[in-house]
């Protein structure tokens, strides 16, 4: 690979390609904002996989035709200049931006950046612990900048193999025999992805490279066929039915489930290759997609798809102070706005710079490292679901002190008459504590949402000793119902060993060993997830069996921590959450299914009301306005350590002091 850089064959600009490019990057960009009506926008992605196979293709087969042989070298050093200057300096932002304190709440995003930089994020992903699907269906934190980054894996790890394989396939062969191999390896792709699917799960289905490669293929047996023989006539009539399956397909399709996850998308990108093959002939789709603004949006649609995921993490709602159309709006104009600056400061000017193929190679390769080295300054903590800080030791229950009897000393407005329904007397916004005689020991007991909220407690009461001693015990991802196995869209997930032992056993023990005067039971959006119980198909909340389940699960909990030696049991009315960082409908924000929980409480507490109570603070949080405000709930799920404190000094300090006392 030494002399004059070989510059590859050009193929004439096609405009209406463009123009399809625009439509796909549309699509990704609406999806992503959930504007509604787009639940199947990441097809564009599909179409971006088969157009590149089309286009790729076509190009090294020209190449062939025209210069005997494949210059491997040359073609990576043009993929290099195309691709990796645009995407590490977004990768590069990215690690600046989260050394400054951006995306703290992400989990791995060291570890996400060196993959994305080394072009196997998809790979990543598919080896960590969570699927495309459930990634947002998790219990808060947020999501990775790079996500995105899994489709750019694929497509260059394409590249990387492509030109090898097409090289193999014509060895023995001369110019215009490509179309039968290649057609043959498309067909097993195709084939292959339902088996991966079925064999693997829809994980596998969704990121895996077998899996999806199939969409690239169909492009690119298209694309010999075009490049050997031509677009076939028939292919005249194929553009305006094809657009109006693929309009249905981002309109239709669902989120986070459907062919995408059951290894049906190769044979659907069939759609698109006939598409393309239509493209070739005059008609009305080309001209429509040959329009100036479709053209143009095309022209920044890699820069666009780069830069658009770490702009809408970045510029949510609470950064901008307004959500709805204006959010949308301005998080569109910032997309496109860096995106045409990189196209014209970054990707032309190396796209077309006449370096030889080594030095482009190695200004790619020094790139690469320069965002790996980069990605050391990340800060490796996630969420941070405990708020409680240095305050816990403080105000942590006093295992030695002596259990005087508890007595109210001065009453605050918080302190329901025995016979007073509690929840209307604590649903006020500002409540007074009442002070005892002694401080109040409580332990709160639940998921990441019982630790967050707990935490202000444990703060408060180190503020408030005389009145509190607070620890919380708390198990993140844990809910309380049991015996089930958790149902995601594209995914199931048996509930943890650890959750288990947890209920059955760790609840009691704390109580044993802390001797509270009051328990407060939280959970967030564990116990609303869809489950699957022995003998049944999935089930919401909602369901009668699923209900049954929750009134077992829930007394059963109540029942081991009254009988483990407290007698006072809060349980909290979680608010409704809204994970709104998330591409993915998740049930958290459904609030039905929280209501279904509420009932169960409710039921609880009439059951056995002198020693079982409810507070709702989903409902003091919406009376407050705080179910939407970011700053509050930053992951739209945990409350921040400041928050949290002002809950428990507002409200639940006083309700957890008055559970304690009333009635005695």
């Amino acid at each position: 690979m030494t002399g004059a850089p070989a510059r590859g064959a050009r193929l004439p600009h096609e405009p209406a390609l463009d123009g399809l490019r625009g439509l796909a990057v549309a699509a990704v960009l609406l999806f992503h904002a959930e504007v509604p009506g787009t639940t199947g926008g990441y097809l564009g992605v599909s179409v971006f996989f088969t157009l590149s196979g089309f286009l790729i293709t076509r190009l090294l087969l020209a190449e062939r035709t025209a210069t005997g042989r494949i210059g491997i070298g040359a073609f990576y050093a043009r993929r290099a200049r195309r691709l990796v200057p645009a995407s590490a300096a977004c990768l590069l932002a990215i690690a600046v931006l989260a050394h400054l304190g951006a995306w703290s709440t992400v989990t791995g995003l060291r570890r996400d950046l060196v993959g994305a930089a080394l072009q196997v994020f998809n790979w990543v992903r598919l080896a960590g612990d969570s699927s495309y699907a459930a990634i947002f269906a998790a219990d808060g934190g947020g999501a990775s900048p790079v996500e995105h980054y899994w489709s750019l894996a694929i497509e260059e790890q394409f590249y990387w193999a492509w030109p090898l394989v097409v090289g193999l396939l014509l060895r023995r062969r001369g110019p215009g025999r490509a179309l039968g191999p290649v057609a043959v390896l498309a067909v097993l792709a195709v084939a292959a992805a339902p088996v991966i699917a079925a064999t693997w799960g829809p994980d596998a289905a969704y990121w895996a490279t077998p899996a999806r490669i199939g969409e690239i293929l169909t492009g690119a047996a298209a694309g010999a066929l075009v490049a050997e023989r031509g677009a076939p006539r028939w292919a005249r009539h194929v553009p305006l039915p094809a657009l109006a399956v693929l309009a249905v397909g981002v309109v239709a399709l669902p989120t986070g489930r459907g062919p995408a996850y059951a290894g049906w998308f190769p044979a659907l990108s069939m759609v698109t290759a006939m598409l393309l093959l239509g493209l070739a002939h005059d008609g009305v789709a080309r001209r429509a997609l040959s329009v100036r603004p479709l053209v143009a949006l095309g022209a920044v649609s890699y820069g666009a798809y780069l830069y658009h995921w770490p702009v809408y993490t970045l510029l949510d709602e609470a950064r901008l102070g307004r959500g709805g159309a204006a959010l949308l709006v301005a998080r569109l104009a910032a997309t496109l706005v860096i995106a045409t600056a990189s196209l014209h400061l970054l990707e032309r000017p190396f796209r077309t710079a006449t370096l030889a193929p080594r030095p482009s190679l190695v200004a790619a390769g020094v790139a690469t490292l320069a965002v790996v080295a980069a990605s050391v300054a990340v800060p490796t903590t996630g969420p941070v679901y405990d708020t409680a800080g240095d305050a816990a030791a403080t105000a942590a229950i006093d295992r030695d002190a002596s259990l005087d009897a508890l007595r109210l000393v001065a009453p605050g407005d918080a302190l329901p008459a025995a016979d007073e329904d509690p929840e209307a007397r604590w649903a006020r916004l500002d409540l007074v504590a009442p002070t005892p005689s002694r401080p109040v020991r409580v332990v709160v007991f639940g998921d990441s949402t019982a630790k967050a909220t707990g935490g202000g407690l444990v703060r408060w009461a180190a503020a408030h000793p005389d009145r509190a001693q607070v620890t919380v015990v708390g198990a993140a991802g844990c809910g309380f119902v049991r015996g089930g196995t958790r149902v995601f869209p594209g995914r199931e997930e048996a509930i943890p060993d650890a959750c288990d032992r947890y209920v059955e056993d760790d609840l009691a023990a704390a109580v044993r060993d802390l001797r509270p005067d009051v328990a407060l039971m939280l959970t967030g959006g564990w116990d609303t997830v869809d489950q699957r119980f022995e003998g049944t198909g999935p089930l919401a909340p909602t369901d009668p069996e699923y209900r049954r389940r929750i009134a077992e699960s829930y007394a059963d909990a109540t029942r081991r921590i009254t009988e483990a030696g407290v007698d006072r049991v809060l349980w909290l009315a979680e608010p409704t959450s809204d994970p709104f960082w998330n591409p993915v409908a998740s049930p958290q924000e459904e609030p039905e299914r929280h209501l279904a929980l509420h009932e169960e409480m409710r039921a609880l507490a009439a059951a056995d009301p002198d020693r079982v109570a409810v507070a709702d603070l989903g409902g003091w949080m919406e009376a407050a306005g705080w179910l939407d405000d970011r700053a509050v709930r930053p992951d739209g799920v945990h409350l921040t350590a400041e928050a949290a404190e002002e809950v428990a000094s507002r409200w639940l300090g006083p309700v957890a002091l008055a559970a304690a006392l009333r009635g005695r």
